[in-house]
């Protein structure tokens, strides 16, 4: 007998990096949009807390899909015709772009003055981060593009997916919802 995900649906496996990726990036970005209305203090230190927490489980999970895609492949997806090439492209900038985030927002720390958590954890603190306001404000100009076309883009996704479930009524959304919702 064949594998879950070898039948024409994603393990479930699949199913929760999926979903948790989904509801990690949602948390991380509705965070670093809301930061600045929190009080200065112990509200925002734990808005900031959960938004880098959050950035960092999401590049965890994306090294665990990327290991659980070689485990397991996902099952053969049925496309119209002539879109196989631009839905890899698409699909590939939401695997990178925490990767790209995660630099961008980490080296916006750096130009603050402020020690990352990797460099505390392996105690390399003795080299001092340097301070540089032009620096700092490209960093997050740049870690607030790719947040919003990482936003972008799953959006396309999850209309793409909404458009082949209503319009061409076929299984691909429920391919990749658990059982229990799409029956």
């Amino acid at each position: 007998m064949k594998p879950e995900h070898m039948r024409g649906r994603y393990s479930a496996s699949a199913q929760f990096f999926h979903w948790l990726s989904a509801l990690l990036v949602g948390v991380a970005w509705l965070l670093g949009q809301l930061r600045e209305d929190f009080e200065r203090g112990e509200p925002r230190r734990i808005v900031d807390f959960v938004h880098v927490s959050s950035g960092q489980l999401i590049v965890a999970l994306l090294a665990l899909r990327i290991i659980w895609r070689f485990i397991a492949p996902p099952s053969p997806e049925a496309s119209p015709a002539g879109l196989g090439r631009s839905r890899r492209e698409i699909r590939a900038y939401p695997s990178l772009c925490p990767l790209d985030r995660r630099a961008s927002g980490g080296s916006g720390h750096a130009v603050r003055g402020w020690q990352t958590d990797a460099v505390v954890r392996f105690r390399r603190n003795r080299f001092p981060w340097v301070k540089d306001k032009a620096l700092e404000h490209s960093a997050k100009e740049i870690h607030e593009w790719l947040a919003n076309g990482l936003i972008v883009l799953a959006a396309l996704h999850a209309s793409a997916a909404l458009a082949h479930h209503f319009r061409l009524r076929d299984d691909v959304l429920k391919r990749m919802l658990p059982r229990w919702i799409a029956e």
